[in-house]
This record gives C-alpha cells, sequence and structure tokens, in this order.
C-alpha cells in the first residue's frame, strides 16, 4: 500500500478532503491508505516516513504562507519520486514551487469550489496511482540504499559492487561507474532482496554485468572502473559457469 498524506489546517475543509480522498481511493482501486490527516507540520512529522507516496498539501498553515511549501521541499529531498500536490488559495506562489523544484504532480486552487476539488482530487489518485505503479516496476531496474533520512537509487547498469569492511562493521561501500557512498545497512538483506547480484565471498556482492574478467588461479574478478574483488573457493565454480554463459 502506498502511503497517502493529508496536511490541512481547517478542520471543515480537512473533513471534506479525507472523504475525497478515501472516495478517490476506492472508485479507482488504489493501491493506496490514507496514513495522516495532520492538522499542521508538527503533527504531520510525528506521522511522516520517508517513503513513496502520495502528498496532498495546503500551502498556508496556521498563517505561515510557506509552511507547506517548506514541507514540500523536504519531502522531495527525502523521496525524489513522491508524488505531491498543492490544494492552496495562494494561486501566486505556483511559480515558487518551480524554482524550488518542488515538481507538483498538481496544484489545486480552493476558490474553484468544492466539487472542483473532489473531482480533482479522484482524477490525481488515479494518476498518481499509474506513475507509482510504473515507478515499482522501473525499480527491479534500480537499487535503493538510505542515507540518513534520504533515499537515493543507482541504475542497476551503473552498478560495480557492494562491500564491507571488518574494521567497520554495520557500514556499507557502494561503487558505481560514476560515485562511491557508504551507508549503515547489512549485506544479507541486499543479497536477499537482489538475486541478480553475485555474492562473491562473505564482504563483496558484485553486478557481473559489469565484470571484464576473471583469473581462476588467483580467483581476482575485475570490474569496468578497475577495480577487484577476491572470490571465495567455494565460489569459485559457480563464478566460472556464469562468467562463461556471460562472455557466450
Amino acid at each position: 500500500m502506498y502511503p497517502v498524506y493529508l496536511l490541512e489546517d481547517n478542520p471543515i475543509q480537512r473533513q471534506k478532503f479525507i472523504k475525497y480522498i478515501q472516495n478517490g481511493i476506492v472508485i479507482n482501486d488504489a493501491n493506496m491508505t490514507l496514513t495522516c490527516a495532520a492538522a499542521d507540520t508538527e503533527e504531520f512529522l510525528q506521522h511522516y516516513q520517508a517513503k513513496l507516496g502520495l502528498y496532498f498539501l495546503d500551502m498556508e498553515i496556521k498563517e505561515d504562507k510557506l509552511a507547506g511549501l517548506n514541507l514540500a521541499e523536504k519531502i522531495r529531498q527525502d523521496v525524489p519520486l513522491a508524488q505531491i500536490i498543492f490544494i492552496t488559495t495562494h494561486d501566486e506562489l505556483s511559480l515558487t514551487t518551480l524554482e524550488r523544484k518542488i515538481a507538483p504532480a498538481d496544484y489545486i486552487l480552493k476558490d474553484k469550489g468544492l466539487e472542483s476539488i473532489k473531482q480533482r482530487i479522484t482524477d490525481d489518485i488515479e494518476n498518481v496511482q499509474e506513475k507509482l505503479l510504473s515507478y515499482t516496476h522501473c525499480s527491479k531496474n534500480l537499487l535503493d540504499y538510505k542515507i540518513g533520512s534520504r533515499y537515493f537509487s543507482v541504475l542497476m547498469d551503473d552498478l560495480i559492487m557492494l562491500y564491507t569492511k571488518k574494521e567497520i562493521p554495520g557500514r556499507i561501500f557502494i561503487i558505481t561507474k560514476n560515485q562511491l557512498a557508504e551507508f549503515n545497512g547489512s549485506l544479507n538483506t541486499f543479497d536477499q532482496d537482489y538475486p541478480n547480484l553475485f555474492r562473491c565471498n562473505r564482504s563483496f556482492l558484485v553486478n557481473l554485468d559489469n565484470a571484464t574478467s576473471f583469473d581462476s588461479k588467483t580467483r581476482q574478478l575485475t570490474f569496468v572502473d578497475g577495480s577487484n574483488c577476491e572470490v571465495s573457493f567455494r565460489k569459485n565454480k559457480e563464478l566460472i559457469k556464469k562468467f562463461n554463459r556471460k562472455n557466450k
């Protein structure tokens, strides 16, 4: 289920929007659930988890004209593919969303009337459902990891390896064709979640599509960027078979 968040400080409007969102989910048979309907940013952040989902945000909260905008900026940084929709009276701030690179999926003006808002919410849920399903499909070709509260995605075509160091337990190092990074995690989790990667030994999980050569005597596997790793005795024969199939 994709989470849906609502930020609206007007209690009457909040109740109406809750109903519109819930009805829109049912009408579109969307794989979504309304996770939070908050009256202010503090309440919102108490329930907020940085996940791919749909966010309906009022722009002005408790006389803070930019509260919703600032929150949207945080969400966009945390979850680059999050679907953000503003429901607001401030049409003059639409250009500000572009300047801050928030790229909302829709910008609903309250002065258009409740029926218009209701229809736009229903239509947006339908459109966002299609996008989220598309992202999920594409994610099979992505490796996702988290640094702090921010999520990152790497194309499998660019991934070279993940590895750990005995002297730094609980940290994973990632090498791609154009970046190096490190984050907290377990290599076993990635081994389970990404079966297309090859476990060379206890410390290395690699993308054989980016391997260029393998010396079965020294058990050294070399990659397109010049990096290498040692393959365990137990994995040696399995890798020879995989490497031969890869190069046929």
